[in-house]
């Protein structure tokens, strides 16, 4: 009996060993990844979060009176593109022409409350639309659409995808069944779905987890990222600095683990992936926080200057030439001195002592471009790897 209690407790040991390793393959040497279900039911301020009042909220003007640098750039990013209400001009307008899913057919038509459009679904001979009320995507990949049906939203069944000038079938959604019109314009967006998708693509939409559209800012803007800022602005007023910097969040200060969360909030993070999506594909490309989490950098490093905001300027727009990001990976992929040196354009060039094959645009080859089927485009892979000819994309 003693050796088959030693034995029990070493078989319960090893396996609770096992699972810790298993853990630990996503992880920090201090810290766990987290879903970002658990981070937002946590303490302080998280994206995604809902606060208990929207009057916390002072909106981003008067961030600006203090940080007019930063709140200039931001407004010009895509984050802070995310939305529109309605839908008009050239930064929201659907793409033209007809799409067809089984026996229906969808188009964009504008209506007459300008800018707008509405959603039409032809099938048989009878039609049926619905006004478009929100945009949502600043439209570099493509942009999806919220309709109103008697003061219920849905999800619009058709999307505008960039690359290709045409519209296509939401992602995630499905070909609809055979049925009535208004089952084919869409899916209705409820509860948390409504939540998340808001909080995600606009500004202080909600408070104590209801949703209010109708206070909603477009677009990813200062509080979104930071927190209500009231007792911030508040307590700056009244002199108290330490009670200020208390009072809102800056992300700079997370450990990495919890930077990559912060912006997988939105972006997905590693648990959220591994929670919901039972077999992960190729449109888990552009989960960008999940990617760069299963790269060989970041699980054999754990190290600050792999975090999204370290390549990434959430304030400024996307910087899409691979030259700039080439300083980025000679930050740490530099074996001594001589290995790197600056070009007469100031950007940093490896020598070949770092890579045998180039001495920039690093990210064109080992973060490259990869399409992702239901987008109907590319997306940048953060899975950072050395990408072997003929090989399939890791999952």
């Amino acid at each position: 009996m003693l050796f088959s209690g030693i034995r029990a407790a070493v078989v319960g040991w090893l396996c609770l060993a096992a699972l810790l390793v298993a853990a630990q393959q996503h992880s920090t040497p201090n810290e766990l990844p987290d879903t970002t279900a658990d981070r937002v039911t946590g303490q302080g301020w998280w994206p995604t979060k809902s606060p208990a009042s929207t009057k916390g909220y002072v909106g981003s003007d008067v961030c600006a009176q203090c940080h007019a640098a930063i709140a200039s750039t931001q407004s010009e990013s895509e984050m802070a593109r995310a939305a529109f209400r309605l839908s008009g001009g050239a930064a929201g307008q659907p793409a033209a022409g007809d799409f067809e899913s089984g026996s229906y057919t969808y188009r964009f038509t504008p209506n007459n409350a300008p800018p707008g459009y509405s959603l039409e679904v032809t099938s048989s001979g009878h039609s049926v639309s619905y006004p478009i009320v929100w945009t949502m995507g600043a439209g570099v990949h493509g942009q999806t659409y919220l309709l109103d049906e008697n003061g219920g939203l849905f999800e619009s069944q058709a999307s505008s995808f960039s690359f290709v000038h045409r519209l296509g079938l939401t992602p995630g959604h499905k070909p609809p069944e055979e049925g009535s019109l208004e089952n084919a314009l869409g899916i209705p967006l409820k509860g948390g779905e409504a939540l998340r998708c808001f909080a995600c693509h606009t500004t202080a939409s909600s408070a104590n987890s209801k949703l209010n559209p109708a206070d909603a800012v477009p677009g990813v803007h200062c509080e979104a990222c930071h927190g209500p800022g009231l007792d911030h602005v508040s307590a700056i007023k009244a002199g108290q600095i330490v009670q200020a910097r208390q009072a809102i969040l800056n992300p700079a200060s997370l450990t990495p683990t919890s930077s990559i969360d912060f912006c997988g909030a939105c972006h997905r993070t590693t648990m959220d992936v591994i929670m919901n999506e039972p077999e992960p594909g190729a449109y888990t490309i552009r989960f960008q926080a999940y990617r760069l989490e299963e790269s060989r950098c970041w699980q054999t490093t754990k190290d600050v200057r792999l975090a999204c905001t370290q390549c990434h300027d959430p304030h400024a727009p996307l910087v899409t030439d691979a030259r700039f990001y080439d300083q980025k990976c000679l930050s740490c992929h530099s074996v001594g001195k001589g290995t790197k040196q600056a070009t007469s354009s100031g950007a940093w060039a490896a020598s070949p002592r770092i890579c045998p094959k180039a001495t920039a645009n690093c990210a064109s080859c080992h973060m490259p471009n990869s399409d992702v089927p239901e987008m109907h485009s590319t997306f940048v892979d953060h899975f950072i790897r050395i990408v072997r000819p003929g090989k399939p994309v890791p999952n």
